[in-house]
């Protein structure tokens, strides 16, 4: 039977298993941002969700949910550098903020926690959709949600149809002008590959709804 909410715990170890999904993915993200970028996205990627996963571990047991996304994104944010390090440790964090002393993460709270994200990150990065960046996945996975309807009692339902969303918006960043970044210089070069930071958080999305079946599984 599919977990139908979340507690403070089950989301440590989503958190760690997206730690260990983000590590076999780290090549892939490399390639992927060695066509319009500096190529290290996947190696700043595992370095801060290594770090995130380890200090989430090693919070006292009766951390709430605000809790540990606040310290996940404090600890992604101090592992890394670059945009990718403050974008992702604020958007963990204004998801702790949203969801403060929320005791578990139902499909409406994950609705919550991705508005917030979405809204903290023009005011980090200052862009929009359509600029080539990790708000085109953040945004299509959000609207996924808000148009979706009918979910509010199936939390992994809600997950997979965010990370589809999120995976989807983030291959039409292939077809986009890079707005902002470094990308940016590179005129129409970037044209044929999306953006690193799109597919990583469709990746995180992804690997979320993942752990939910196989709870599932192992329950079964």
């Amino acid at each position: 039977m599919l977990p139908t909410s979340l507690t403070a715990c089950d989301l440590r170890q989503i958190l760690a298993f997206v730690a260990e999904t983000i590590g076999r993915e780290e090549a892939y993200l490399n390639s992927l941002d060695a066509a319009i970028g500096d190529g290290d996205h996947g190696i700043t990627l595992r370095v801060g969700f290594n770090a995130l996963s380890g200090k989430v571990s090693s919070l006292p047991d009766d951390a709430g949910i605000d809790t540990v996304l606040r310290e996940a994104g404090l600890a992604f944010m101090g592992a890394t550098g670059g945009a990718i390090g403050v974008l992702l440790g604020r958007m963990f964090m204004a998801a702790g903020l949203a969801l403060k002393g929320r005791q578990e993460i139902g499909p409406v709270d994950f609705r919550t926690l991705l508005g917030a994200m979405e809204t903290a990150l023009p005011s980090a990065g200052k862009a929009k959709p359509g600029d080539k960046t990790i708000l085109d996945a953040v945004h299509g996975a959000n609207q996924a949600l808000i148009t979706s309807g009918g979910l509010e009692q199936d939390l992994s339902a809600t997950l997979t149809l965010a990370g589809d969303a999120a995976q989807r918006a983030a291959e039409s960043t292939a077809q986009m002008l890079a707005r902002i970044g470094r990308a940016s210089r590179l005129g129409d070069r970037v044209l044929g590959h999306p953006d690193p930071g799109a597919v990583s958080f469709s990746i995180i999305l992804r690997a979320m709804a993942e752990w939910l079946r196989r709870q599932a599984g192992s329950q079964g």
